[in-house]
């Protein structure tokens, strides 16, 4: 079952915010994940205390923590730090037939 992956972020940084975006977007795909959208959110209702909202699909959540965990991701994760606030959450999908 698919799982997506939801980031919420602030981008403090954003040439470094690049050279993490570069390093980790082949590991995603080598981990079964792909990017579905990104970007400024358009608020319907309520406040948004974030500019950016990430997606990613993954093939199942056992993937996605495969790629989390991962020695590689260790790496890369430093990349990140300090060039972004943010919030994540990963979810399962919902099976067709199963809504």
């Amino acid at each position: 079952m698919v799982a997506y992956f939801i980031v919420y972020q602030n981008v403090t940084d954003p040439k470094q915010y690049q050279a993490y975006f570069i390093a980790v977007a082949p590991l995603i795909q080598r981990h079964g994940g792909r990017l579905l959208g990104q970007g400024t959110p358009e608020v319907m209702e309520g406040t948004m205390p974030w500019e950016r909202v990430v997606l990613l699909e993954w093939r199942s959540q056992q993937d996605f923590l495969n790629f989390w965990h991962s020695e590689e991701y260790a790496e890369i994760r430093k990349l990140r730090e300090g060039a972004t606030e943010w919030q994540a959450a990963i979810v399962k999908g919902i099976e067709q037939g199963s809504q």
